[in-house]
């Protein structure tokens, strides 16, 4: 093999690809795999005047057996997804991003008051010196002369580099929380690094790999601490900011947290609040014994962090401090022992189902599962812990709060309640005494009820429906429910709301089609269910924008998950071990799972269309597409 570096600029490369001079031979290459923010972020990296990485080019000749003349075609080997984005840009097909705006996703996050003059526009709005400047950039290109089976083996080596994790990426961010992140979860080397105890329990990478001695070779075994970190530290931010339970800790949920923290002031309540949690777990009396009892899991730590979090946060005495540490370890060995019951038995004890296998696998990392995990973990640590609460008046405090609203999931419980669908949001979250405390009624689980703020006011309401809630408090735990995260899916209060109505309210979608720039008259859409209003919706987009909508329906929660072409997997209650109900999209191989109430439903189609582009790359023009509730008069 021969090969020889030169350069190119970028339009003579571009300009040979567009006329089929440059070409992909498909024996081993790909097709085209970039998204749109793939593609975003090679173009600011090309105007900012970053060298990306080498174009390889074999070059192989051949004679023509007509004019026996020797001609040669040049193959792309590595570069493709590249070249074919800076084609595309070249040609209007797509804007670069504005992160002041829904910000579609950069590569890079960029500081908003730093925006370069190409924000938010495509190659043909750009300045006459940034297109020129792009046009003439100059790249670098290894040619080659060698046999089709050096060029696969070449091929092979290119692509088998180990990429970065999403969290070594995040790393490489600006801003102050990924400073806080690896400060207080470590990075080897970093000038900034300075990792907390509490960190000491976790088991470090290795560097077995290595060839020569440690010291000669950087070695970072960090990079799942500071993920797991920044996870932790995002939920408990949001909860002192916003008293929100838990939220999803998938990539582009903590990817947007570090977007919207790049500015954090040094006395956030928040991060003050993370970094003195990290400090007082390891003050427990008997921290050190949940290393010696063996490893633990992140999503342990995670668990056992969110519980000290809520006893802190509690008027309690100190009396728990004594207990929580062999609490969470005792249940850790039965979490144990149920999984090798169903090892060994196949049969899932509560433990296992429950908490242990909802551990891992797909959904784990969503804010609904960590929540039943944790609300689980919640009714078995509780009567185990010891403490006393401080407050003379007896109030339910933080944990009993949490394990309360979880085991009511999320809904008052009042049968009279105004709130049409009952939920009560965590910061919301009242505890009504049933039997009041100043008639003797004690503040225990038992005596205690979800009741939202506008229930809680009328008191002398509430104490006409003691019996109620006794019998509601006898059969649940008769039936042995425990406090299940299972939020507002109850048979009452669940999806047979639109039956309740008997049809008199549903979703309405209006589409202003002239917004978007098609020519078609105002469209409203609003069937006899909310599902089927949504499924017409989703199908109308699917058939107007093609494939760049359905790459983003397929990413993108519509309401409780992306659509799916394997829902019976990707739609699973991982609490009941089935799938939630869902509908096949007409025409498509889709399939939509609309479990949620009419509420969160409208919600979360709104914050949807927030977040969605079009396929050249902008947004949904405000107003263009609005979702209401509707009352048939």
């Amino acid at each position: 093999m021969k090969s020889e570096l030169k350069t190119r600029s970028l339009k003579n490369l571009s300009d040979a690809y567009i006329a089929k001079e440059l070409r992909v031979n498909p024996e081993y290459q790909r097709g085209l795999q970039w998204g749109l923010a793939q593609k975003q972020g090679l173009i600011d990296s090309l105007l900012r005047g970053y060298q990306i990485p080498i174009f390889y080019i074999h070059l192989e000749t051949r004679t023509n057996n007509y004019t026996q003349a020797f001609e040669t075609t040049a193959w792309i080997v590595d570069g493709q997804q590249r070249l074919a984005s800076i084609v595309a840009y070249s040609q209007n097909e797509f804007s670069l991003p504005d992160p002041k705006r829904a910000r579609p996703g950069t590569i890079v996050p960029v500081d908003p008051a730093q925006l370069p003059a190409w924000t938010g526009k495509k190659f043909q709005e750009l300045e006459q010196e940034d297109r020129n400047r792009l046009l003439s950039h100059e790249l670098l290109i290894v040619e080659i002369t060698a046999e089709r089976n050096e060029v696969r083996d070449l091929f092979i080596r290119l692509q088998a580099g180990t990429p970065l994790t999403a969290q070594e990426k995040r790393d490489a961010w600006p801003g102050d929380f990924t400073n806080f992140v690896i400060q207080h979860a470590g990075k080897p080397g970093h000038r900034l690094s300075n990792p907390k105890p509490f960190f000491n329990q976790f088991k470090k990478a290795s560097a077995k790999r290595l060839t020569v001695a440690d010291g000669e070779h950087y070695v970072d075994g960090h990079a799942e601490m500071r993920k797991f970190f920044a996870g932790l530290a995002m939920t408990v931010m949001l909860r002192e900011r916003s008293e929100i339970d838990f939220v999803d800790l998938k990539g582009k949920t903590i990817n947007d947290f570090y977007l919207d923290n790049l500015d954090l002031p040094l006395d956030d309540p928040g991060a003050k609040r993370v970094v003195d949690l990290l400090d007082r777990v390891v003050a427990l009396p008997k921290f050190s014994s949940l290393k010696e009892a063996g490893p633990i899991s992140f999503q342990m730590a995670f668990h056992f962090a969110m519980l000290a979090d809520t006893l802190d946060q509690g008027n309690y005495t100190n009396e728990w401090k004594e207990t929580v540490v062999e609490a969470f370890l005792a249940f850790k060995q039965e979490v144990a022992a149920a999984r090798l019951h169903h090892r060994e038995n196949r049969e899932s004890l509560p433990h296992h189902e429950r908490f242990g296998r909802l551990l891992s696998g797909s959904g784990s990392d969503t804010a609904e599962i960590i929540r039943i995990r944790h609300a689980f973990m919640l009714s078995e640590i509780y009567p185990k812990i010891k403490f006393v609460l401080r407050d003379p008046n007896r109030l339910f405090d933080s944990l009993e709060r949490e394990v309360i609203w979880n085991r009511d999931r999320g809904l008052c419980q009042n049968p009279t309640c105004s709130r049409p669908d009952h939920r009560v949001a965590f910061r919301d979250a009242t505890i009504h005494h049933i039997v009041e405390h100043t008639a003797g009624g004690e503040t225990t689980l038992k005596n205690g009820v979800l009741i939202c703020p506008e229930c809680h006011a009328n008191r002398a309401g509430l104490q006409n429906l003691t019996q109620h809630f006794q019998d509601y408090i006898a059969r649940i735990y008769a039936d042995a429910r425990v406090p299940t995260g299972d939020l507002f899916a109850d048979e009452q209060y669940g999806e047979s709301q639109e039956e309740r109505n008997g049809g008199r309210e549903g979703i309405k979608v209006v589409i202003d089609w002239g917004a978007l720039d098609i020519d078609r008259p105002e469209q409203i859409i609003r069937k006899n269910n909310d599902t089927d209003t949504i499924v017409e919706l989703l199908k109308l987009l699917l058939d107007t924008f093609k494939k760049p909508m359905r790459d983003q329906l397929m990413e993108m929660p519509i309401v409780r998950f992306p659509l799916s072409t394997n829902p019976t997997s990707d739609f699973m209650n991982r609490a009941q071990n089935k799938p939630y109900s869902y509908t096949k999209i007409p025409g498509s191989d889709l399939c939509f799972c609309g479990h949620s109430q009419r509420s969160q439903k409208v919600e979360r189609l709104k914050a949807l269309f927030a977040r969605l582009t079009l396929p050249d790359g902008s947004e949904f023009p405000d107003g263009c597409i609005t979702v209401s509730v509707e009352s048939e008069s």
